[in-house]
Order: structure tokens, then C-alpha cells, then sequence
């Protein structure tokens, strides 16, 4: 059933796809929101415990959205906000457990909302910081949909992340998200890891926010680690401790590694990665 509810939103999800020009202005109190959001995400990796960090993403939530006033933000950037709550509860739901209804739930619920408003607003009617969260969104949803509806989005993806950059737009999330685009993405498709790097440097050299150089700098290990260079894999992972001291995700990193496998192969295949982490480590500790 949520194959099929994803397919029909499909043609619409492509408009919101199209590039055209970045003309919706929000003002600086709407974009110090989506800071506030970006820093939500972030200290959220300082939560021991997937249900504890629900819990506690939780009462952020409600604090948050009761503190702003009525009225005081447009329509697209609160679904922006809402945006990175969903996505961030969407992480600890699919850490719990990736194949649960609450899960998909969780990110088809955000995907249809995205989907609607996009097919309401034209390209150049829309903030990019808006559509960045989006295609975030949409990225979570892709698992629920067709072989042939993934590779279509990926490349409209692209085709927005490259029409962005090349338009001078400086955010550190966009070039996160292009950079995980090319992490993830096959070389045969587009995928390089040597521009994946290069992404991943910017974002967390330009990032305005601690969110941006965090995560920057953790996946830039990631292709470190995939490159074998032991020491720019250790140097960055360190620099990223730097910006959220006590932070848990990268210790998982780093077990992660140990065990042969990179951040990216975790996302992409949990089951597998899971299994191969629990062989190294049973072999590790003396087990059969």
C-alpha cells in the first residue's frame, strides 16, 4: 500500500524537482528557526539510547513550537521546521527498527506533506532551505518505492543539487546533501567518492551551524576510511568530537569501521552491516 500511495505522488514529487531560480525570501527570524532545528538534530546525537532520544526529541519539539508566536512564520517554513523534527524522529524510529509501520509511517507521512505543498507552489515560488529538507524527505521515503522511482529521483536530485551550486547558494546542508548523493550513488550512475569529499570538506568549512560542520567532517572520515587513509579517518572523526564533545554517533562510527564497515554501507544495508558487526565482534571477544 505505500508503494502505491508513493507512486501516485510521483509526478508531482517531480515538479518539485524541476530547477528554476531561488526567490522565496524568509526573514531572519524564520531562518534563525531553522538553525534552532539544525541544532535540535545535532544534540539530539548526545542521547543515549534510541528511545530515550525520541523521548526527548519529543519535548524539544513541543517546547519549540509552542514558543513561536502565531502568525510569526509562513507556512513553508514551518513545514521546513517540521521537516527536520520528522526527520530526526524518522532516524531513531529506523535505528529501532527500519522495517516497522511507525517507521515508514513516519517519513511517508512527511513525504505526501511535501508533495502536496510542492504541487501547490511552483519551483520559483519556494525557499531552497525549505526544498533541502524536502529532498531530505524524500531521500527517507525512497525505500518505499519502486526501483524505477528511486533512479528517477536521483537524478532530478542531482540535476537540483548541481542547478543550486552552481547558482552560488551557500549552505552547508546543501552540500551535505549533494555530498551524500555521490557517497551513495554507484560510479556507473554518477557516484564518486573524490566529490563526495569534496562536498563534505565545504559543507563543513561554510556551515553556519555546528549541524553542518558536525556531520561535514563525520562523513568526510567515512570516505577516508574508505580511501584507507588512516590518519585524515582519525583526524576528522577527532574534529567532529571538537564540535559535539559526548556526542554518541561517532563512537558507533568508529565501531563501525573496526568491524570493516563504512557509515554509508550501514544506512543502505542495516541487516547486513548489523550481521557483520556482530560476526567481528563475537570473533573479537572469543565467541564462535
Amino acid at each position: 500500500m505505500k508503494k502505491i500511495v508513493a507512486a501516485a505522488a510521483m509526478q508531482a514529487l517531480l515538479v518539485f524537482f524541476a530547477a528554476g531560480a531561488f526567490c522565496q525570501k524568509w526573514t531572519e527570524y524564520e531562518e534563525s528557526l531553522f538553525k534552532q532545528t539544525l541544532q535540535v538534530r545535532l544534540e539530539s546525537r548526545k542521547i543515549d539510547g534510541n528511545k530515550a532520544a525520541l523521548d526527548w526529541l519529543e519535548k524539544k519539539r513541543a517546547d519549540f513550537f509552542s514558543s513561536i508566536k502565531e502568525g510569526s512564520v509562513c507556512q513553508e517554513a514551518l513545514l521546513a521546521l517540521e521537516n527536520n523534527f520528522a526527520l530526526e524522529r524518522y532516524h531513531f524510529l529506523w535505528e529501532i527498527d527500519d522495517k516497522s509501520k511507525e517507521t515508514n509511517d513516519c517519513v511517508l507521512e512527511q513525504f505526501n506533506k511535501t508533495v502536496a505543498w510542492n504541487d501547490a507552489h511552483p519551483k520559483s515560488e519556494r525557499n531552497p532551505l525549505y526544498d533541502l529538507t524536502a529532498y531530505e524527505v524524500a531521500n527517507g521515503a525512497m525505500p518505499l518505492m519502486k526501483y524505477s522511482q528511486k533512479i528517477s529521483i536521483g537524478l532530478e536530485e542531482k540535476k537540483f543539487y548541481d542547478a543550486m551550486i552552481k547558482q552560488g547558494f551557500q549552505s552547508g546542508c546543501l552540500y551535505i546533501n549533494a555530498g551524500l548523493w555521490y557517497a551513495f550513488a554507484p560510479a556507473i550512475g554518477g557516484g564518486s567518492d573524490a566529490k563526495a569529499a569534496e562536498y563534505f570538506t565545504k559543507a563543513a568549512r561554510i556551515g553556519s551551524t555546528d549541524y553542518e560542520k558536525f556531520f561535514g567532517l563525520a562523513y568526510l572520515s567515512q570516505i577516508d576510511w574508505k580511501k584507507k587513509d588512516a590518519a585524515a579517518w582519525k583526524k576528522h572523526l577527532q574534529e567532529a568530537d571538537a564540535v559535539l564533545p559526548e556526542n554518541v554517533y561517532t563512537p558507533f562510527v568508529r565501531r563501525l569501521n573496526e568491524a570493516g564497515i563504512d557509515a554509508f554501507e550501514y544506512a543502505d544495508d542495516k541487516d547486513a552491516a548489523v550481521a557483520k558487526m556482530n560476526k567481528f565482534y563475537g570473533k573479537k571477544n572469543g565467541k564462535k
